[in-house]
């Protein structure tokens, strides 16, 4: 660790401090056996040595402060000798002026604000840019100081809620308005709800099945009261025969019953079309080749309703069991007897194609068309 001589740009002052250190380093190495005191001794001098140097290295810092315009402005808003004050301004002017119309600031305008904040005692902090003067000269613009609060915190109300009358009136509406639902049907007028009890019976046909059952007709859901009131019925446990819906329910083999020379299923509505019956095996039934020699197989099969043709098909057609309605109603529902002249339902279970597990499965499948018992288009909130 040592300087270079004549090495351009060197510094003497650190090429000193590098000879201290060097010095330092040779005493320890010969003082390794002389006694401690010793070593300590010529240690001691040769680090005054090396701090000495190193001070020298570090210029001193100024002692003059910064000079603050806002301090400057502030003095200049408390005198009131004119002299005093026209020599402090041009002071202000020579020493500020450039730097403020450079950051778009105008001098005159700041002393005015000066002026106006120290008459009613304000500071001057946030009113006035915090430009200072350094003694090399240079102007530096600072973020303005933060205010010292001088009074104690403010404490915070809580605010007081006032609800909105017409608000809250609409929402007590919307809430009265709300039906509770039910899967029994009301037997007297509530709220928009309104019962017909009138009806007459109706023949529909369908696949040759004629089936007549009480319906409400749309005329006979109007009605005129005594006073001349024309009032809309929309429900009827008879069901409306404007309001059709299509239902389709399947029934696994456990769910059959022995009935007439076959099986029979309970619809859970009161059907007024029958649109279709499908019937499945659990094996399944060959019913012709195909071009490659194999057996065609099936396992799905037609039902055909009583008296209808039952060749089903050409190439690979079959002879098809028939189905018919038995009288009345059970619970409610209509009941669907099917004849098993020509195979067995007895569909349990069938394998998935995708997974290969063997899953339960239909046996009887109905499509049927039903008159609901809800008229949703005539209801209106504001007659509730």
């Amino acid at each position: 660790m040592s300087s270079i001589e004549n090495l351009m740009g060197s510094n003497p002052q650190f090429n000193s401090v590098l000879s201290r250190l060097e010095n330092l380093e040779n005493d320890a190495v010969s003082n390794l056996e002389a006694t401690a005191s010793t070593a300590v001794a010529a240690a001691e001098t040769q680090l005054s040595n090396l701090t000495n140097d190193l001070r020298a290295i570090v210029p001193e810092g100024f002692s003059v402060p910064n000079v603050s315009l806002q301090s400057q402005l502030q003095s200049l808003s408390g005198l009131v000798d004119p002299a005093q004050s026209a020599n402090l301004l041009a002071s202000i002017t020579t020493d500020f002026g450039d730097a403020l119309s450079t950051s778009g600031f105008s001098l005159d305008t700041l002393v005015s604000d000066a002026a106006s904040a120290f008459g009613l005692g304000d500071s001057l902090s946030g009113t006035i840019p915090n430009f200072e003067l350094s003694p090399l000269g240079d102007i530096i613009q600072k973020a303005s100081e933060i205010k010292v609060p001088t009074i104690d915190p403010v404490i915070e109300e809580a605010s007081t809620f006032t609800e909105n009358s017409d608000f809250a009136a609409a929402k007590t509406a919307a809430i009265n308005a709300v039906i509770t639902t039910s899967k029994t049907l009301p037997t007297a007028d509530a709220g928009v709800l309104r019962v017909s009890e009138k009806s007459k019976k109706v023949t529909q046909v369908q696949n040759g099945v004629a089936i007549t059952k009480a319906v409400t007709t749309a005329s006979q859901a109007v009605e005129t009261t005594a006073t001349g009131v024309v009032s809309r019925k929309n429900i009827s446990d008879k069901g409306f025969s404007h309001q059709t819906g299509y239902a389709s329910e399947k029934f696994t083999y456990d769910q059959l019953t022995s009935a007439g020379g076959g099986v029979s299923v309970v619809l859970s509505k009161e059907a007024t079309k029958i649109r279709y019956v499908l019937g499945f095996t659990q094996e399944p039934e060959t019913t012709g080749v195909r071009p490659s020699g194999k057996p065609h197989l099936r396992y799905k099969f037609e039902v055909v309703s009583e008296g209808a043709n039952t060749e089903i098909g050409s190439k690979y057609g079959y002879k098809a069991d028939s189905w018919y309605l038995s009288d009345g109603l059970v619970d409610g529902g209509t009941e669907v007897i099917i004849k098993q002249d020509y195979r067995e339902y007895d569909r349990e279970t069938k394998k998935d194609a995708k997974t290969g597990e063997t899953k339960k499965t239909v046996a009887i499948k109905v499509g049927y068309t039903y008159n609901k018992t809800y008229d949703p288009i005539y209801a209106k909130l504001e007659e509730a």
